[in-house]
C-alpha cells in the first residue's frame, strides 16, 4: 500500500495565535504572522453532547456559535491577508489551516454538568474544528484554483487527518466544504472545514458497517453508465443510489484509507476531478452551483476496509430550483429524487467545460 511517506515532503509552518489557537501554513507564504492580543482575545466557551434517545445519536450544543462572524463585507473578510485583525495576517499564502474560533468541539473540554430534572446522557464535546482556506483570492473556488493548488489542498486534507487522529479522543476526521449561501455559507472566501469527532457519527457508522461486510466502492468506477469523468487512478461518477439530483462521488480505483495515503499520481487525478465536478455543475446549471462536499476517510481502527472518497451534494435540481430536504426526508430519512442517476450521469457527461482558470 502507498503511504504518506512515499509522497514528497509537505512544506509547512505552524504559529500560535495570541489566544492559543494554532495556524498552519502549507506551501509558500510571505511574512511572519502577528496578532494584536486585543484583536483576537475572546472568552472560552465549551460545547457539550446530549444523547438523542429516539434517534440514538449525539447532538452537539455550542451556544457560543450564535455570535460567529456572519456575512462581513469583502474588505473585512477575516480570511483575506489584507483584512484588519484577520485570522491569517501574512502578505500571501498557499493554503492555511487554523483552529476555528467558534469551534463546535474543544481539545480538552471539562465534563458537562447533568441536565437538571432529566435522566439524560451528557458528554464532553471533545475533538477539534479547523478552517482550511484554499487561497488568498477572495473570489476563487475549487473550480478556479490551479491544478497545483488543488493538489496541495488534497495533500493538506491528508496531513490534517493524520495530525488530528493523533489526539487520543478523536475517532474520525471529516473535511468538508459548504459552497454558496444556499448551503449555509456566511463567509464567501474560498474555504472548507475539518471536523475531528470523539465518536463515529451515525452516517459514518452505517457506511463502515457496509465496508466491513465487504462492499467495494471501487467497483462503481467501472460502471460506464454512471461515469461523469475518468482518469487513470480515479473516477467521478453518479452513484446508482444517489439521494440528491446530480450527486457525484470521486472514488480512487485502488483502496486508500485516507487522502494522506494517495501516491502523487492519485493526488493529481483526484485534484483534477475536483475541478471537473465543480466546473461541470457551474456549466450545467449556468450559474454558480451551491453544494456540500464531504471528504470521507477511515475512522480509527477501520483502516483496512473503510476507503477514502469524496461525495458532492449539489443543492440545485435545475438552474432556478433548489433541492430542499422535505418533511418525509427529514422525518423518515427516506429521500425522494426527481432525476434518475443514469440521466444525471449522462447530462453531466455531456457538459462541455469552459476554461474557468
Amino acid at each position: 500500500m502507498t503511504t504518506a511517506k512515499d509522497n514528497p515532503e509537505l512544506p509547512s509552518a505552524t504559529f500560535t495565535m495570541s489566544d492559543g489557537r494554532q495556524l498552519h501554513l502549507y506551501g509558500s507564504f510571505s511574512g511572519t504572522p502577528h496578532w494584536p492580543f486585543e484583536a483576537v482575545k475572546h472568552e472560552v466557551a465549551f460545547s457539550h453532547l446530549r444523547w438523542h434517545a429516539l434517534r440514538r445519536e449525539w447532538v452537539v450544543y455550542s451556544a457560543h456559535r450564535q455570535t460567529r462572524t456572519f456575512k462581513p463585507p469583502t474588505d473585512a473578510c477575516p480570511f483575506c491577508p489584507t483584512a484588519p485583525d484577520g485570522e491569517i495576517p501574512v502578505r500571501d499564502f498557499s493554503v492555511a489551516v487554523f483552529d476555528n474560533r467558534f469551534s463546535s468541539f474543544q481539545k480538552d473540554p471539562p465534563a458537562p454538568a447533568p441536565i437538571p430534572g432529566l435522566d439524560l446522557q451528557v458528554q464532553r464535546a471533545a475533538g477539534n474544528c479547523e478552517v482550511i482556506v484554499y487561497s488568498t483570492d477572495h473570489n476563487a473556488s475549487i473550480a478556479t484554483l490551479s491544478q497545483e493548488r488543488r493538489e496541495l489542498v488534497v495533500r493538506v486534507w491528508g496531513e490534517r487527518i493524520r495530525a488530528l487522529m493523533q489526539m487520543p479522543a478523536v475517532q474520525v476526521v471529516m473535511p468538508f466544504e459548504n459552497r454558496g449561501e444556499e448551503a449555509g455559507v456566511t463567509l464567501h472566501h474560498p474555504h472548507g472545514q475539518i471536523y475531528a469527532y470523539s465518536y463515529v457519527p451515525p452516517i459514518i457508522q452505517s457506511m463502515a458497517q457496509s465496508f466491513r461486510e465487504g462492499y467495494d466502492i471501487a467497483k462503481l468506477t467501472a460502471l460506464a453508465t454512471y461515469e461523469v469523468a475518468q482518469t487513470e487512478n480515479a473516477a467521478a461518477m453518479v452513484p446508482p443510489f444517489a439521494r440528491f439530483p446530480y450527486e457525484v462521488w470521486i472514488v480512487p480505483k485502488r483502496f486508500r484509507p485516507s487522502p494522506g495515503d494517495l501516491n502523487p499520481k492519485e493526488v493529481s487525478d483526484c485534484a483534477s476531478l475536483l475541478a471537473t465536478v465543480a466546473k461541470s455543475y457551474d456549466t450545467f446549471f449556468g450559474r454558480v452551483c451551491p453544494y456540500v462536499m464531504i471528504v470521507y476517510a477511515s475512522p480509527r481502527g477501520m483502516e483496512d476496509y473503510f476507503p477514502f472518497h469524496i461525495q458532492f451534494y449539489p443543492l440545485l435540481r435545475s438552474p432556478q430550483k433548489l433541492k430542499f430536504v422535505a418533511g418525509c426526508e427529514l422525518g423518515a430519512g427516506s429521500f425522494l429524487v426527481d432525476i434518475l442517476p443514469e440521466t444525471a450521469a449522462q447530462s453531466l457527461r455531456d457538459v462541455r467545460i469552459e476554461d474557468m482558470s
